[in-house]
Formats: C-alpha cells, sequence, structure tokens
C-alpha cells in the first residue's frame, strides 16, 4: 500500500461513525484533525483532502449528518473511489 492508496473500509467506517456518533460529530465540527487522531483515523495524504471535502459539500448543502439515517444511502453496499467522486458531485451540484 502506498500513501496515496485510498482505503475505502477505513473511510467506510468513518462514515458510518460520523452518521452515528454525535459525540463524534461535535469533535468533529470544532477541530476535525485532532478528532479524526482522537478517533484512531490516520489518514493519509489521499485520503484527508477527500474526508475534508466531502465535509465541506455537505456543510454548504446543508446536510446534517444526524438525519443520515433517513437517508436512503446503504453504507454496507460496496463503495468505490468513483461512487464517492460522484457523490461529491452531487452535492456540488445541489448546493449550487
Amino acid at each position: 500500500m502506498t500513501d496515496q492508496e485510498i482505503r475505502l473500509p477505513l473511510l467506510k467506517r468513518l462514515a458510518e461513525q460520523a452518521m452515528s456518533d454525535h459525540a463524534f460529530r461535535l469533535a468533529a465540527r470544532d477541530d476535525l484533525d485532532r478528532a479524526l487522531i482522537h478517533y484512531g483515523y490516520h489518514l493519509n495524504d489521499a485520503e484527508l483532502p477527500l474526508v475534508r471535502q466531502f465535509r465541506d459539500a455537505l456543510a454548504e448543502a446543508g446536510v446534517d449528518l444526524a438525519l443520515a439515517s433517513e437517508l436512503s444511502l446503504d453504507i454496507d453496499d460496496d463503495l468505490s473511489v468513483d461512487d464517492l467522486h460522484n457523490l461529491q458531485a452531487a452535492l456540488n451540484d445541489s448546493s449550487r
């Protein structure tokens, strides 16, 4: 594995925690980098910008992760990097 490889299982676990753990969301809202380290997420140089962009896109679109359980998004499905990019593009389009 290289430092630039995106680890989808790790990102899926992070997404699941962001949707289910209120304390994590509060910590990440205040200081994302500190929260990631505190909760054991050591993201590489390819993953961290993706997580930040995704979080920013959600914030710009006004999406509250606490409501994620009401969405038809199934985290257990196999996600690809293309899926993540498509989701990010859709969020960006919706915020315009």
